[in-house]
């Protein structure tokens, strides 16, 4: 009989008086594994954040309000900048390349050969060759009519509690109210129709109100051209 042979039969024998301790063994390795992993379940189960936060701790933040992870462009403050500075309006001449015939004057009397008598002159009286007559500034059209005193009259609103008035017109415009006007449109034409200043031939009146009360054109316009 080899030594092979020998060797193997004694182990048999060995296995075979030592296998209840054998067995004893490998039940108490089971055992000890499962309570490792009812212990490691239960640890994860009162912490569920931990692993996760691990895990992610290299991830980027992502903002509700911001899905992609974008830049979000935030609205301008208006308080950022209290007093923002408006665009100054402009004034022009209601006409090209015209004459001032009569000026404007709210304390001394001028005389009036229509009514035959002396009285301020809230306006600038224009004569033109071409007796265009256009808007001095932008605006809106606020009253367009007649009157035997005034004649054909176009009344325009600006900012800034600005009115223009277009007064002896040579006819009735066809403007409708509330349209909005752009500097240099074209209002009408100067005439004689302004019964109170009729005897001065085709000119235009105008007459340029702050907040209701006349001021003198002069002191608002830039320019005596359109």
């Amino acid at each position: 009989m080899s030594k092979f042979t020998v060797a193997m039969k004694r182990f048999g024998g060995f296995l075979k008086r030592n296998a209840v301790y054998f067995l004893i063994i490998l039940c108490i390795a089971s055992v000890a594994t499962v309570i490792a992993l009812a212990v490691t379940r239960n640890s994860a189960l009162q912490n569920p954040d931990a692993s996760i936060s691990d895990n992610r701790q290299d991830e980027p933040t992502i903002k509700p309000d911001d899905p992609n992870g974008d830049p979000i462009d935030k609205p301008d403050d208006p308080n950022d900048n209290p007093n923002p500075v408006e665009e100054k309006q402009t004034f022009y001449a209601p006409v090209n390349d015209g004459t001032v015939s009569k000026n404007y004057s709210d304390t001394a009397l001028v005389w009036n050969p229509t009514l035959k008598q002396y009285s301020t002159h809230l306006a600038l009286d224009f004569t033109s060759e071409d007796k265009n007559v256009f808007a001095s500034c932008d605006g809106t059209v606020k009253e367009t009519g007649y009157n035997a005193l005034d004649g054909y009259y176009v009344i325009l609103t600006h900012k800034d509690g600005y009115e223009t008035r277009y007064l002896s017109l040579e006819a009735e415009s066809t403007l409708k109210k509330g349209a909005t006007v752009k500097q240099g449109q074209l209002l009408g034409k100067a005439s004689t129709t302004q019964g109170s200043e009729s005897l001065d031939g085709d000119h235009v009146h105008f007459e340029v109100l702050k907040n209701g009360v006349n001021v003198n054109p002069l002191e608002v316009m830039v320019s005596s051209e359109k």
